[in-house]
């Protein structure tokens, strides 16, 4: 009877042997890959996260301080359009004005900040007067420049219609995509961008863009093609915050 052989390494493995721990290596390498890889992604979400939120509490303070919030940044210099004049043009949308606000962190620099600006008696960035003149405060009078005007501004914002001209915070379909249709107008939007995950050559990825009107809801899931974060200010939320401060 023949005597079968098997070919055998210094180790004592057979091919076959060698090639099911090459697969098992391999199956594992690829567990631990992916799972190094979702902790990344979980840690930069945390930390964009903390950045859109330390933004948000910047501007609400901007607003106790100013009465107004400030006009995006469009040269990237760090400061609102208008500099020390204030507030100017009709820019919804640009990047986070941090050094208008305060924030010495570059890192605020590529942060995206869209707000809400129609023509009055909507507008809440435009100058401060024009919020006065609809409560019908006189200069000079009690109560001119107060936070009272900026309540009045963002109750204006909880009534109004949407205008889907005007920057608008997108709802979420069945399918978990951005569904601009069923959107509101936020006070404010911050967009913290990650990875140019869409491919499209811009670091914010669909639906957001640079020059754009509809926006991701924060609660917009993750996916291969989409990793921004997302911060948004409800004027609901907003009044609640001023009426707090004001009392």
């Amino acid at each position: 009877m023949t005597r079968r052989r098997f070919f055998r390494f210094a180790s004592g493995f057979t091919l076959l042997e060698l090639s099911l721990v090459v697969v098992v290596m391999g199956v594992l390498g690829l567990f631990f890959v992916n799972s190094f890889s979702g902790a990344d992604d979980v840690r930069v979400r945390r930390q964009s996260r903390a950045q859109a939120e330390v933004a948000r509490e910047a501007l609400r303070a901007y607003l106790l301080t100013n009465k107004r919030l400030p006009c995006p940044d469009t040269d990237t210099d760090g400061y609102e359009d208008g500099g020390a004049a204030g507030c100017t043009g009709t820019g919804e949308t640009g990047t986070l004005p941090y050094l208008t606000l305060g924030l010495p962190d570059a890192a605020h620099n590529r942060m995206f900040y869209g707000v809400y600006r129609v023509a009055p008696p909507d507008d809440i960035t435009l100058d401060i007067t024009l919020q006065a003149e609809r409560t019908g405060d006189a200069e000079g009078a009690p109560g001119y420049l107060g936070l009272g005007d900026v309540v009045v501004a963002l109750q204006a914002i909880v009534s109004d219609v949407l205008k889907p001209a005007y920057l608008h915070s997108a709802g979420i379909d069945a399918a978990g995509a951005a569904d601009c249709a069923a959107a509101h107008h936020p006070v404010f939007i911050l967009i913290v961008p990650n990875t140019d995950r869409d491919g499209d050559g811009n670091v914010l990825d669909a639906p957001n863009a640079p020059n754009g009107k509809c926006f991701a809801s924060p609660e917009q899931p993750m996916t291969l093609n989409y990793d921004d974060v997302v911060a948004v200010e409800s004027p609901s939320a907003l009044i609640g915050w001023v009426t707090y401060h004001i009392n």
